[in-house]
């Protein structure tokens, strides 16, 4: 199968863009992307009872114009199997992002990859933060996992969906394909979407500024996912 879309791992965030266009064309996305979840982590550290996605968003919103949002909670019943891409899919489907089944693919691609694949524990650790001693135990239990999908038509169209939920366990080694149950999650799932165009006049004056605040966090936060049909691949990369 030909893949149509590159894959990007930024923290919680997986990207999706066209491959054909180069990861270069989205050094915007990926900024913006990466800046406001380091101010959402940031903030939420030091007020735990702040909602992280309003966080979030609240940055984005200054440059990045929403057209559409919407919101989503359900408890999940118990002969589920659901995982959190299962519901990504579903919310794309349901509000027809553009190539679609697509977008599907690649995500059922991810999730069908390895839990020793390199870029899911990159992804994984910033989905749910846990805290461990020296020796690698967990010291607090697992709490809160987070994840974003954006999927980008254009270097300044972007789609985005979130997924949050809180549970008893650390969550597995590809997060992608967990499959989540009743007696394991502690209240409702929640699901946002919103579709956004980076407005060029609010963002150029800021950009510089942007890519200096994260120039050195790529290391840690970002990571570009390679797929083929046979094999994954994964390398630290600068998009700009």
């Amino acid at each position: 199968m030909s893949y149509e879309y590159s894959v990007l791992i930024v923290g919680a965030c997986v990207v999706i863009i066209p491959a054909a266009d180069g990861a270069a064309q989205y050094t915007d996305l990926v900024n913006s992307v990466l800046l406001a979840q380091l101010i959402a982590n940031k903030k939420i550290e030091k007020a735990p009872e702040i909602d992280w996605y309003n966080t979030y968003v609240e940055f984005l919103d200054d440059y990045w114009l929403r057209r559409t949002r919407g919101r989503q909670d359900w408890s999940i019943a118990q002969d589920s199997v659901e995982s959190v891409s299962d519901w990504v899919i579903a919310t794309i489907s349901q509000d027809a992002v553009d190539k679609g089944s697509t977008t599907a693919a690649t995500l059922q691609r991810l999730a069908r990859l390895s839990g020793n694949e390199p870029a899911m524990g990159l992804l994984r650790g910033h989905m749910q933060k846990i805290s461990t001693d020296e020796s690698g135990d967990v010291l607090a239990p697992a709490k809160a996992v987070r994840l974003l999908v954006v999927i980008a038509q254009t270097p300044r169209s972007v789609a985005s969906v979130y997924i949050e939920l809180k549970t008893r366990q650390i969550i597995s080694a590809n997060p992608l394909a967990q499959r989540h149950l009743a007696e394991d999650v502690q209240g409702s799932v929640c699901m946002r979407y919103a579709a956004a165009n980076l407005s060029e006049t609010l963002y150029s004056p800021v950009r510089d500024a942007i890519a200096l605040k994260v120039r050195d966090k790529y290391q840690d936060n970002v990571a570009m996912l390679t797929l083929s049909d046979d094999a994954s691949a994964m390398e630290i990369c600068a998009v700009d």
